[in-house]
């Protein structure tokens, strides 16, 4: 009997946060929270952010794919626990709390347009509001390099691989209906400085878009071929570090504009939005990642986190894709072929398409 006494006393520590209900026109989320336990919730289109201070559930990444929820991530922080949950298109959330003497119970229902579920606490009729008009989706492509910097350099140019790759996955989305805009659509850098030349490409990917991906090239000193996919963030990896500086614009420019990379994972941490992207800059990743290797039947170098420039002050998902090694004796003369390079659009487009409808 003891035995059972202490399951029952410990049982609710297990239980998940949140807990996660799918019904007929509306997903519902229930926080159960201890007294004393506060709360803060915020809302971009895209994100309902809720911030919790008195309680430490574990760390988690769920997917779950309703109609009016993606996915949901909690991320444990030195008070509490940031819950980002990232939305479909065109949904309502509602909220209100349950007392029942010492328990409380948040609960959250996104709300296929305004169809609301009868809850525990209203049950008011109201008007449908007119659905807004759909925005189109743009996407910001960046071809590495240009101009004075070649890039990599080995079967094939990086500068020129990366612009063709980048037209070619343009096509392929505005069939989609995707706007694409492109941080340089010829053979040009957009400053001689290299610091410059990166900062004026990752203005372009402003709030105004949905996401940012940075095309490029890899090289090896010792053979080495596949696809990697990266999104922000910082590594103790030397060798990964190496490349980095060099993508950076090597030497001492590139050395300098990674440890300022660096300087600036350092204080997402304290940023809740920063941290939200990141997230979604994750997910991205992974689905670029796999749909470049089914594409492709390519090495997987995996989705990793590193500190590109380029990417530090993006406020949308960003991702960095080395779609191969240009001084790899097979993988570079690949990269030579229509076939190979349309290959490669087609994973990167296929990935692209699978975020914005929200990993279907």
């Amino acid at each position: 009997m003891r035995f059972l006494a202490i399951l029952i006393v410990f049982f609710p520590l297990a239980m998940a946060f949140p807990r996660l209900g799918l019904h007929e026109g509306y997903t519902r989320l229930v926080f159960d929270l201890e007294k004393g336990v506060q709360y803060q919730i915020s809302q971009t289109p895209d994100t309902l952010t809720l911030r919790f201070t008195g309680t430490r559930p574990a760390a988690s990444d769920t997917d779950v794919g309703s109609p009016q929820v993606a996915s949901y991530q909690v991320v444990p922080t030195p008070q509490g626990a940031n819950v980002f949950v990232r939305l479909r298109p065109s949904v309502e959330v509602k909220t209100f709390l349950l007392e029942d003497g010492s328990r409380r119970r948040l609960v959250v229902d996104v709300l296929t347009g305004s169809r609301a579920p009868t809850s525990p606490s209203t049950a008011q009729p109201r008007p449908s509001p007119p659905k807004p008009r759909a925005q189109p989706k743009v996407v910001v492509l960046d071809p590495g390099h240009g101009g004075v910097d070649p890039g990599a350099v080995g079967f094939v140019v990086e500068k020129e691989v990366t612009l063709d790759l980048a037209f070619r996955v343009r096509r392929l989305l505005e069939r989609e209906g995707v706007e694409v805009v492109l941080t340089r659509d010829r053979d040009i850098h957009l400053s001689p400085d290299k610091a410059t030349d990166l900062g004026l490409r990752a203005e372009i990917a402003n709030s105004k878009r949905n996401l940012f991906v940075s095309i490029h090239v890899n090289s090896a000193s010792t053979p080495a071929q596949g696809i990697e996919v990266y999104y922000f963030g910082n590594t103790l990896d030397p060798a990964l570090l190496a490349q980095v500086i060099r993508e950076n614009g090597g030497g001492e420019v590139g050395r300098r504009l990674t440890q300022e990379a660096q300087s600036v994972s350092q204080r997402i941490m304290s940023d809740l939005i920063a941290q939200s992207n990141l997230m979604f800059s994750r997910q991205l990743a992974h689905y670029v990642q796999a749909s470049l290797l089914r594409a492709t039947g390519a090495v997987d170098r995996g989705v990793r986190q590193a500190p590109f420039y380029v990417l530090r002050n993006a406020r949308i998902p960003a991702i960095l894709v080395e779609v191969g090694f240009a001084n790899h004796p097979t993988e570079g003369r690949r990269l030579q072929t229509e076939a190979y390079r349309q290959a490669l659009a087609e994973g990167l487009a296929r990935g692209i398409l699978r975020f914005l409808n929200n990993g279907e």
